[in-house]
């Protein structure tokens, strides 16, 4: 039998940095891992972006998750001699006049000083879309501006690189769980040979399957995402409405939709084409697809995560729900609840409250 403090189900993001952190601070681990089958986290664009929405909204708390995440993101770069976290320049084009009107608000409020750059120094992004189409001749323009403070994060290279990590420390086993084979058992949690004081469900939608997990209101939403190669050099993330973000070797990375009624593992032709034709109307740009992929957030209806005990289950656990901006706050949350497991420390009723 194999004893372990936690037992981790689930290697996304939130697993990954929730493994991490529990090493770190001395305990013990096991993943299991079903190989990110679905996982967003597999094929996010892993954008930490200070504005969004039509209204040009900070997101709540955003001085406090970017602290918390940029130091949580170096500590692994440092540990695993990778790098998986980037400043990036943002480029974001006004839409319609009702943003310009937001715009000009936003840019007397003293909160957005450091973020909202000025309006002539875009890279010419935006001045000359929507390029060929007939669109062109009636389209208003009301220009662009930068934000600062984005960044990206590697989503990928970081579940490759904290994968090889825990393998070398036998710490992650690659399989589907099955939830009847997961036993308490005088006060233990037991699967297979791996004992366990607790378990941590960080499983995103798969939660839909977990027994323990099913009733809990998520808002599930597929996103799809393209790769691409521009017809022309890309230096900063061009957004506008949709987003284009430069990744390696001279690709991007195009995207996203949302979509609520279907979380299959599909991808959609209709929707590379609306993506590749919004680029086009909006920058100009033409490109050759490399790649579609798709995945599943794990939003949920009240917007908070779900962080906790659970009711149900003696000595479990959940970390999920952490939806669009998971690389912004799952950070902030693994360290809630790492606080509460090793010291007592109370979690927010607004995260525990469905548990």
């Amino acid at each position: 039998m194999h004893s372990v403090d936690f037992l981790i189900i689930g290697q996304g993001l939130a697993g990954s940095l929730l493994a991490y952190s529990l090493i770190k601070r001395g305990c013990t681990v096991h993943v299991l891992d079903n190989d990110h089958e679905g996982s967003s986290s597999r094929v996010a664009a892993g954008l930490i972006n200070p504005v969004t929405g039509h209204r040009l909204n900070i997101t709540d708390g955003y001085s406090m998750y970017r602290a918390t995440a940029q130091k949580l993101y170096w500590q692994i770069e440092r540990d695993l001699g990778c790098d998986i976290h980037r400043q990036i320049r943002q480029t974001r084009k006004i839409k319609n006049a009702g943003q310009a009107d937001y715009l000009v608000k936003r840019q007397s409020q003293t909160e957005y000083s450091d973020i909202l750059g000025d309006m002539d120094n875009t890279g010419g992004w935006f001045e000359e879309a929507p390029g060929k189409l007939e669109t062109a001749h009636t389209e208003r323009h009301f220009g662009a501006i930068g934000i600062s403070q984005t960044s990206v994060v590697d989503t990928k290279q970081l579940l490759y690189q904290m994968s090889s990590w825990l393998t070398a420390r036998r710490a992650i086993t690659k399989q589907h769980v099955i939830y009847s084979k997961l036993l308490t058992v005088k006060s233990k949690i037991r699967y297979d040979e791996i004992e366990a004081d607790r378990v941590i469900f960080c499983e995103g939608h798969q939660a839909l399957n977990n027994p323990w997990l099913s009733h809990l209101p998520f808002k599930l939403a597929k996103g799809e995402i393209l790769s691409i190669k521009p017809s022309r050099q890309v230096d900063r993330m061009l957004s506008w409405g949709h987003w284009l973000v430069p990744a390696l070797n001279g690709a991007c990375k195009l995207g996203s939709n949302y979509i609520w009624n279907d979380i299959s593992p599909t991808t959609s032709a209709e929707s590379a084409d609306k993506f590749l034709l919004s680029l086009e109307q909006h920058t100009g740009l033409t490109a050759h697809v490399i790649s579609h992929e798709s995945g599943v957030r794990p939003a949920t209806t009240q917007r908070d995560p779900f962080v906790g005990p659970l009711t149900n289950l003696p000595r479990a656990f959940c970390l999920n729900g952490l939806g669009s901006k998971g690389c912004l706050i799952a950070p902030h949350f693994v360290t809630l609840l790492c606080d509460h497991l090793l010291e007592q420390r109370s979690l927010p009723y607004s995260i525990t409250q469905w548990l």
